[in-house]
């Protein structure tokens, strides 16, 4: 059995600072790093004071630095919320600086607060759609010469810069509740 941290810098109290907040969750994750965890997950929220979280990635590259062996791992980054283009190489460059350590889960997002500030107009049901273009548009950029005519995104042949590390592709993680979503992930050969 593996056992991993999902962790973010959740405030409970305004008395804390946020600095205090991230020191904490480094400090905790280096504990889970020489506990011997399999993973630390951390996720993406925008505009919520209670969920600092605004770039996983960003975390995980610092965790990089100050871990050594545990996974790092996105517990998600919200699909709508960025371009397939700006997603694969974020990704890719942190999959480097962990030397191959990266995870990536992906999803549709689950506030409606977060998508009335980030995308007005968003529902769960059209996030669900870009996540379902994302993961094949990614996937091809880490390939390499992809040209992409989606309903949401288009742009010529393009690669992502950076290219990962792992090979093909880090391992990509679909958050998922009903069926469909199940049968999209393994149809992408994604983890759910």
């Amino acid at each position: 059995m593996r056992f991993s941290l999902f962790v973010h810098m959740e405030r409970v109290s305004d008395q804390q600072t946020q600095k205090q907040l991230y020191d904490e969750m480094v400090e905790l994750c280096q504990i889970a790093d020489r506990g011997g965890m399999h993973a630390i997950w951390t996720g993406e929220h925008h505009a919520m004071n209670f969920t600092i979280a605004p770039n996983p990635f960003i975390n995980l590259a610092d965790l990089a630095n100050k871990t050594q062996h545990v996974r790092l791992g996105t517990g998600t980054v919200v699909a709508p919320f960025w371009h397939p283009i700006k997603l694969a190489g974020e990704a890719a460059m942190t999959d480097i600086i962990s030397n191959g350590r990266l995870d990536i889960g992906i999803a549709r997002g689950a506030y409606s607060f977060e998508y009335e500030r980030m995308v007005p107009g968003m529902d769960a049901w059209s996030a669900g759609q870009r996540l379902r273009e994302m993961i094949p548009a990614i996937k091809n950029l880490w390939k390499g010469d992809y040209e992409h005519q989606g309903e949401f995104w288009q742009f010529p042949k393009t690669t992502s810069a950076p290219q990962p590390l792992q090979e093909p592709h880090p391992p990509i993680w679909v958050a998922a509740r009903d069926p469909n979503s199940h049968e999209f992930a393994v149809q992408h050969g994604c983890n759910v």
